[in-house]
């Protein structure tokens, strides 16, 4: 059987100092509960956007 592999973006648009905390929370949550659901995590991240939002890619696998 062949892995399905799946990319996701998470993104949290800049504003207030607390900007990498929540998207820090954001990713946790998400790894948890693919973690939990089966999923092999494959790589994480993260990367900047013109100063305006901090962005993770996450490719995960099953």
């Amino acid at each position: 059987m062949s892995k399905k592999h799946e990319i996701h973006t998470i993104v949290e648009k800049a504003g207030f100092s607390s900007m990498k905390e929540k998207l820090t929370e954001k990713v946790t949550l998400f790894l948890n509960e693919k973690a939990n659901a089966g999923y092999e995590i494959i790589s994480v991240s993260f990367t900047y956007y013109e100063g305006a939002e901090l962005i993770a890619f996450i490719t995960i696998c099953r």
